[in-house]
């Protein structure tokens, strides 16, 4: 008596169905588990060559900067749940520029060098309630949205 396996439901687990079928030792059924593996791979939006570059692939890890975009998406992610939208609001329902230079300063490892001395000469006018001027009040909300602030 055999045992059906489970109907595969993940990517892979169809991929590997196929690919086992391919084990057949009837001609008719290796052509029917290739041209299955093909519609496979065409409903993930690859072919084979997308598999075999895979496998090639395997074990070598990812680049940094495919990395980088993962951390930063992270820290992202991260920042804005612990960092909900109310914590920028003034009454207004606008977030203040004071909340903001912090906000930036705290992560401005984030941004590229240039951007660092503008925000801590800004941040550092938050101590005496200094209003930065109106171009200066761009550049730090469009600082500000670089690292994924959102404003309402």
């Amino acid at each position: 008596m055999s045992v059906r396996p489970k109907t595969p439901t993940t990517l892979e687990q169809r991929i590997a169905m196929a690919i086992r079928l391919l084990a057949s030792d009837r001609d008719g059924e290796i052509i029917a588990a290739v041209h299955a593996l093909r519609r496979v791979l065409a409903s993930a939006g690859t072919d084979l060559n997308g598999l075999a570059h895979g496998v090639e692939n395997l074990g070598k890890g990812i680049s940094n900067e495919e990395r980088k975009k993962i951390w930063d998406a992270a820290v992202m992610h991260t920042e804005n749940r612990l960092h909900g939208a109310d914590e920028f609001i003034d009454s207004s329902g606008k977030p203040t520029w004071q909340s903001v230079a912090l906000y930036c300063q705290r992560n401005k490892h984030r941004l590229a060098p240039k951007h660092h001395e503008f925000i801590d000469k800004v941040a550092s006018q938050t101590v005496y309630d200094r209003e930065p001027t109106e171009r200066m009040h761009k550049y730090l909300f469009s600082l500000f949205l670089q690292l994924g602030g959102k404003i309402i």
